[in-house]
């Protein structure tokens, strides 16, 4: 199918924006597309229409540019992500296509907005890594930026999971599934399981902290003990 210069600009900042739901700013709407568009209308209930009539109509769905914390909320709160491609000038200055960029993907661990926030309760984003018997948890707070580590028995991490609530889970994506929370939603995202080695891991730590090695926050017990950090 022969793409329109603006479709071409959408599929590139999907391809961009990965597994998130990709709200795309076309004048004073955002417009979700394809399968995204149908996943919007049903979480949202807007109104699914097509961009093309005919067999190969486009699937479409979008809301007025200034409703957009309130959708995103419902979003986030469903458990996906989502990222947001604005226009990066003004269309009235604009020779051809209106410039557009990807400004902010964001999911459930990662929600810094006060406005989609509830001031009453921490928003974790955790990270689970298993090694035989025992899993290695870490949990930060990204709007604080207060984040832990522990090591605990494997038969423990439902009950630790448990107790923290995260709102989204990282995990390897070879690992695996979690284990259910009764009654809690946990969005969980894979990633490439290199991120979560040893050697990553300190690397990331020492070079944040600028120290030569973790011996002093106390990453070398392995007693199930909680470590905070405030950063």
């Amino acid at each position: 199918m022969q793409l329109t210069p603006m479709m071409q600009q959408y599929q590139d900042a999907k391809a961009a924006a990965g597994d998130a739901l990709l709200l795309f700013r076309m004048g004073d709407f955002y417009e979700l597309f394809f399968e995204d568009a149908r996943k919007a209308a049903a979480l949202l209930g807007l109104s699914l229409t097509s961009r093309d009539k005919g067999e190969n109509g486009v699937p479409m769905a979008g809301f007025p540019y200034h409703q957009l914390d309130g959708y995103l909320a419902k979003l986030i709160a469903s458990g996906l992500r989502v990222a947001v491609c604005d226009q990066v000038e003004d269309p009235k200055q604009a020779k051809g296509l209106v410039k557009r960029e990807l400004t902010r993907v964001v999911s459930p661990g990662t929600v810094t907005d006060d406005a989609l926030l509830d001031p009453k309760e921490s928003n974790f984003l955790a990270a689970v890594a298993m090694a035989d018997d025992v899993a290695g948890l870490a949990w930060i707070d990204v709007s604080t930026g207060r984040f832990w580590a522990c090591t605990a028995p494997a038969a423990r991490l439902r009950d630790e999971l448990a107790r923290i609530a995260p709102a989204e889970c990282l995990l390897p994506e070879e690992a695996e599934p979690l284990p259910e929370i009764s009654g809690r939603s946990m969005a969980v995202t894979r990633r490439p399981g290199w991120m979560f080695s040893t050697q990553a891991a300190t690397d990331a730590l020492t070079g944040h902290f600028g120290v030569a090695s973790l011996e002093g926050f106390g990453f070398e017990t392995a007693d199930g003990t909680s470590i905070g950090f405030r950063h």
